[in-house]
């Protein structure tokens, strides 16, 4: 067999791979066993008849499908092995030539892993963000804990309805005096003045008492979402049934002990919030130096991503999206129903995002192979040692599962060790959080 390989642009390749009329032959005994079982000749029992006969009556073509069948997936094999190179979807395969004397040639083209052509990496410039947690950010966090502790109890001090105020409703809604769908509804609670419903209605409501009915006329915008009920004047039947308020606990030391396991003064729980949001916001910034260093490393490197990368990433990206819709209680269906959007569209969005994801794992590999950066099998087993940790009560089923991702764990560890050294060797500039950026010169050569 003789393999020959020309290289095409976005990292794909094209093989010619020529099999002699030997080892076609040898196909052909095998794609003779095949095709003899499935044909009737006259006088012979399926997958009796003699090859000469067959050839006979159909022509030695008859087996040329099965024995392309039976050959290819060597041949492609072989070639792979003989070329070195790792193809990552699957090849699209002509037949330049098929001869009972000369054998059969296969014309293959296909995607293939990037190589990369690494710039500069080390001594690059970048700006960081200082962290710069503030009392009002604390105070922010603080209300956030009160609003989502608050309790709704029943108004027993007054009937009459306030801004503010979560009314219990029943209500039915008619236009020219028919209901229409979804229109009505009982017990349903409402906060007066939110916005929830359309423009006019929830005004209309303040003053009323519990246990009273009014008819309350509204008119539904034109830029309406139901276009059935765009402009239309209605009238709605509203009955207010109940009253609550939202009751906030006091900012004090008994807050903070509910709220926090720790503190035990309001004092200790700010200390605690200040010290959680410096944490994410140094996360967050180290992820966003990570990534503008990335970035210029991939400016001053070559790298040719297949489109077939590209799609796949893409496709899994959408895949955690509508996983993560669906912890929303959105399904991947009702999404795209909403945004009238469709999967292939999506898929096509997400392929920026695929695309960079992809030359950021491509540039740190490489850069892990320059520097010779590894990681220890001791390395792998204090990392999922420290996540088994974090798994209290389900130890045994994390440890096992962790110890079928060890090869996964181990590239994790090679990419954050190597971003690291990045990090490490670069000239960082902290900066005030919302500076502009300085335009600056990106070297092209690794010296």
């Amino acid at each position: 067999m003789k393999t020959t390989m020309e290289r095409l642009e976005n990292s794909r390749v094209r093989l010619t791979v020529e099999c002699d009329a030997e080892a076609l032959e040898e196909a052909i005994q095998g794609a003779y066993r095949r095709v003899a079982k499935r044909i009737t000749i006259p006088g012979f029992r399926k997958g009796r008849a003699p090859r000469k006969l067959i050839e006979l009556n159909y022509g030695p073509e008859v087996f040329f499908e099965d024995a392309v069948d039976i050959l290819f997936p060597k041949a492609y094999k072989q070639a792979l092995d003989e070329t070195g190179i790792q193809a990552v979807d699957q090849p699209d395969v002509d037949i330049e030539e098929i001869d009972l004397g000369t054998g059969v040639t296969f014309k293959i083209e296909v995607d293939v892993y990037p190589e990369v052509e690494l710039g500069t990496y080390f001594g690059l410039e970048a700006e960081k963000e200082k962290v710069n947690v503030t009392e009002e950010d604390v105070d922010r966090i603080l209300r956030d804990y009160q609003n989502r502790s608050a309790e709704l109890i029943v108004v027993d001090s007054r009937t009459d309805v306030q801004e503010g105020d979560y009314a219990i409703i029943d209500f039915a809604g008619y236009i020219d005096g028919e209901p229409f769908s979804g229109g009505a509804a009982q017990d349903h609670m409402l906060q007066v003045g939110s916005g929830q419903f359309i423009p006019g209605f929830e005004e209309q409501l303040v003053g009323m008492n519990v246990g009273e009915t009014k008819d309350v006329v509204v008119t539904f915008p034109e830029d309406y979402h139901a276009e059935h009920l765009a402009g239309k004047e209605a009238t709605f039947k509203v009955t207010i049934k109940e009253l609550k308020e939202r009751i906030v606990a006091e900012l004090d030391d008994d807050f903070a002990k509910d709220i926090s396991e720790s503190a035990s003064t309001l004092a200790e729980l700010r200390e605690e919030i200040r010290k959680n949001l410096e944490e994410e916001a140094e996360r967050r910034t180290t992820v966003a130096l990570e990534n503008k260093l990335l970035d210029k490393i991939g400016e001053n490197s070559k790298i040719e991503l297949p489109q077939s990368m590209v799609r796949h990433q893409a496709e899994h990206l959408v895949d955690d999206f509508f996983m993560n819709m669906l912890y929303q209680g959105i399904s991947r269906e009702r999404y795209l129903e909403i945004t009238n959007q469709t999967e292939e569209q999506l898929v096509t969005q997400f392929e920026g995002e695929a695309a960079r994801r992809l030359r950021n794992d491509l540039i740190l590999e490489a850069v892990a192979k320059a520097e010779g950066i590894e990681v220890s099998d001791d390395e792998v087993a204090a990392e999922i040692d420290r996540r088994v940790a974090e798994n209290e009560g389900r130890e045994e089923e994390a440890r096992k599962y962790f110890e079928s991702q060890k090869e996964s764990l181990r590239l994790m560890l090679e990419r954050q060790k190597t971003i690291e050294a990045i990090v490490e060797h670069a000239q960082i500039t902290e900066v005030e959080a919302g500076a502009e950026p300085e335009q600056e010169d990106v070297p092209q050569d690794n010296e």
